[in-house]
């Protein structure tokens, strides 16, 4: 019999609004015994490990009443991920150098009875002047927005079958067959979106972070700053 109570299990709500996910993450939660799936879906995310991380690299924390915190909540709302709304925040954000970079690095969380729940990992970095804006999508997840982007080939069909690269113009054409680029992408596992916003380029992965997705996000951007500033302009 259909039912509006949003305590009922099958009333095909977000898990989070029945109760949320569980201590570690995304494991099932009210009354299920510990199985299978729970190791199955349970977060990756460590924040003491982060946090650890970013004191030993020299990073610092960003504070919610300074600008690079507006940054973070802009990528938020324009974050490629579906089911973001006004519940959802910027979370452990923090600020560093890789190389010659500057990066932040926050979690996407949204308030549940449990707690904050860190549900995608966000790193980014200053956009280079003039570049185009574009996304880079794994070709196997479903695309949330960018219907506006058009799809330029890369020329490499192996990697067309694994990335979509769209952009607003033509130079994201010379961008896809970039060969710094298509050689990064191919040696990853397609578990990053890519995106241009609020004057950043961006990386986003589900779950929170955790220190070797930061130094995965920080070689991945590293390559796509260098591409994007070669077509800059």
């Amino acid at each position: 019999m259909p039912t509006d109570d949003p305590e009922h299990p099958h009333v095909g709500r977000p898990q989070r609004a029945f109760g949320g996910p569980g201590r570690n993450g995304l494991g099932m939660t009210r009354g299920h015994r510990r199985g299978v799936a729970d190791d199955v879906f349970a977060s990756s995310a460590d924040r003491p490990g982060v946090a650890d991380w970013a004191w030993r690299a020299g990073w610092t924390r960003v504070e919610a009443t300074g600008p690079r915190y507006g940054v973070a909540q802009e990528l938020v709302r324009s974050a490629p991920a579906r089911r973001i709304d006004a519940d959802h925040r910027p979370r452990d954000v923090i600020a560093g150098s890789a190389g010659d970079l500057d990066l932040l690095a926050f979690d996407i969380a949204v308030r549940a009875r449990t707690g904050a729940i860190p549900e995608w990992a966000v790193t980014a970095v200053p956009l280079p002047d003039g570049a185009p804006a574009v996304r880079v999508s794994p070709a196997r997840l479903w695309s949330h927005g960018g219907q506006e982007l058009t799809q330029a080939a890369t020329g490499d069909d192996a990697l067309d079958r694994r990335w979509r690269i769209l952009g607003d113009d033509d130079r994201v054409a010379q961008l896809a067959g970039d060969p710094a680029l298509q050689q990064a992408l191919l040696a990853t596992d397609d578990g990053d979106d890519i995106w241009t916003a609020a004057g950043h380029v961006a990386a986003l992965r589900p779950d929170g972070h955790r220190p070797q997705l930061l130094e995965h996000h920080a070689r991945l951007l590293a390559v796509v700053h260098r591409a994007l500033t070669r077509y800059a302009g």
